[in-house]
Parts: structure tokens; C-alpha cells; sequence
């Protein structure tokens, strides 16, 4: 019954994502917006159980109760903001979007900190599930940077979805899925002078493999990968903030981390996720909070 429940579930995954590539491709770009905002809503409606957990944990870290409407305010903004999102970059993998469109819908500060940071070595950039923030690695790409986008292959799509479509834009892509292959393209990326743009916050699904932290008020294991990344490659670790969704995407790439020497994968890994935290907590209302992984653990010290 497992493998069975296993099959139906990973078909009607992939029957999402082919309705999805078609609300796309028949709204356009320009309409996704529109669309999302009304699947964010129905999706708020009917997944009571994300909501209720989502709710929960947002509630601690503001200590505020769940049903406090400032709470629900900012989940279903993020519900708004992160399917816009979600959407935008499976047209903009699906179908070229033109140039002027790159620099229309994203407005990114901050670009003389990549260029200081990449004085002869490569560079992490350090995102969030905050928007869509492959708009800012295809504006990179454009302007003559050489840009990998680390991204892990979704059940709902095929192997070859991003791998065909990232380079659209003349951005490189690692599968994160590939382990220690992954990691290798990574460091070499790095060593060749290009800018590597990854994220960390969100939990990895076996706990041997991450390093156990406290993230937005759960206990968790947290990828230490990135750090690892920027020890192997000697390369900095640029965090990308997320500011607004609208009228434009809004982002930020702020001066490099700078991490105390003689610190340990887990110290540094806990101090970069602090500063995650922090931009999260900011502006909480543009993170993903029912993204897969957070909303499934526990309020910590519940």
C-alpha cells in the first residue's frame, strides 16, 4: 500500500506541475501575478494543516496567539508572495523571458559589494525562499557575470526542466541532488572566478546529514553546506536581502559575512543562520513559511 500511496502521490505531483506550466504559459508572465494571488488564497483556504502549523510557529516567535489577525495577516502574504514566485520562475524556466522584462520586474541594490567581493575569486550569493530572486541571478548573468544557481530537482518535474532552462539566461546550474558531485561542481565553479548563488535556510531531510540548530523558534538540523562551500573555495558569503514584492521584486546584496577564525562548521553555520534569521524576521511577511520543511517541526519547548 506504501509503494502504491508513494506512486499516486508522486502522479498527481506531476499533474500539478503540468497545470501549473499551463496557467503560465497561459496568463504570461505579466499575468502570473494575477494567478497566483488567487491560488495563494484557495491554497490558504483548504491546506488547514499547514495553516494551523504555520500559525503556530509564526505566533511563538511574535509571542502573539495563532488565531491574532497580525499573525494571519502575515501568512497569507507570504502564501501571496511565494506563489507569485513559485510561478514566475517555472514560466521564466519554461519560456525565455526577454531582457527588458529581467530589469522591469526586479529592482537589485547593493551590486558594488558582489563587485568588491570578486576581486579574483569567486562569490556566494545567500538568498532566502523570500520571492523570486532568479530574477536577480538572470539580471547577473545578463550584465557579464558568470552566475551557478544551486537548485534541487522537485518529484513534480523532470531532471531536465531546469537543467534546459537555466541556461536561457546563461546561468550554469548545479542539482543539489547530486550529493558529493554537486558539492565538487561547486568548488570548482568557485575556484573559477564565478558567482555561486545558494540557500541554506530551510532543514535537510536526514538529520545525520545537517547540523542541529534552533531556526525561527524550532529545533532542526540546518544545511552546513555553504559554509563548507566558503571554506573549501576561500570564497565570501554575500547574503541577499529580500526588501519588497511589490510594485517590483526588491533585493539587496549586502558586504560579505564576516566570520570569526578558528570557529567550527557548526559555530559558523549557527552564526551565518542567525543573520538569515534576522532578514527573515525583518520582513516576515516575504519568507515561505509552508515550504516543506520548516512547518513540520515542532514549536521548540512545546
Amino acid at each position: 500500500m506504501g509503494v502504491i500511496g508513494g506512486k499516486v502521490g508522486c502522479l498527481g505531483r506531476r499533474v500539478l506541475f503540468l497545470f501549473a506550466r499551463w496557467l503560465v504559459r497561459r496568463s504570461g508572465f505579466d499575468g502570473v501575478r494575477g494567478v497566483g494571488a488567487r491560488l495563494a488564497r484557495l491554497h490558504y483556504a483548504l491546506g488547514r494543516s499547514t495553516r494551523r502549523a504555520c500559525l503556530e510557529g509564526i505566533a511563538a516567535l511574535k509571542g502573539r496567539a495563532p488565531d491574532d489577525p497580525e499573525v494571519a495577516k502575515i501568512l497569507r502574504e507570504a502564501y501571496r508572495v511565494n506563489t507569485i514566485a513559485v510561478l514566475e520562475v517555472l514560466s521564466m524556466v519554461d519560456r525565455r523571458l526577454d531582457t527588458a522584462s529581467l530589469y522591469r520586474h526586479c529592482r537589485v541594490d547593493g551590486l558594488e559589494h558582489l563587485a568588491a567581493a570578486r576581486q579574483g575569486r569567486g562569490a556566494i550569493l545567500l538568498a532566502t525562499h523570500s520571492g523570486n530572486s532568479l530574477l536577480l541571478a538572470a539580471q547577473l548573468a545578463d550584465s557579464g557575470i558568470p552566475v551557478t544557481v544551486v537548485y534541487r530537482k522537485a518529484r513534480m518535474m523532470s531532471q531536465e526542466f531546469f537543467a534546459s532552462g537555466l541556461p536561457r539566461y546563461g546561468i550554469d546550474g548545479i542539482m543539489a541532488n547530486e550529493g558529493f558531485k554537486a558539492y565538487a561542481r561547486m568548488v570548482d565553479a568557485l575556484r573559477h572566478n564565478r558567482v555561486v548563488f545558494a540557500m541554506m535556510d530551510q532543514g535537510v531531510r536526514d538529520a545525520e546529514t545537517g547540523v542541529p540548530l534552533r531556526f525561527l523558534g524550532k529545533d532542526m538540523p540546518m544545511p552546513g553546506g555553504v559554509v563548507q562551500l566558503a571554506r573549501s573555495a576561500r570564497a565570501p558569503i554575500l547574503p541577499v536581502v529580500s526588501l519588497a514584492a511589490d510594485p517590483v521584486w526588491h533585493f539587496a546584496i549586502e558586504p560579505p559575512l564576516a566570520l570569526l577564525p578558528g570557529g567550527s562548521i557548526a559555530e559558523d553555520t549557527a552564526e551565518v543562520l542567525r543573520h538569515v534569521e534576522s532578514q527573515i524576521l525583518a520582513r516576515p511577511e516575504l519568507w515561505s513559511w509552508h515550504h516543506r520543511r520548516w512547518k513540520k517541526f515542532p514549536v521548540a519547548g512545546t
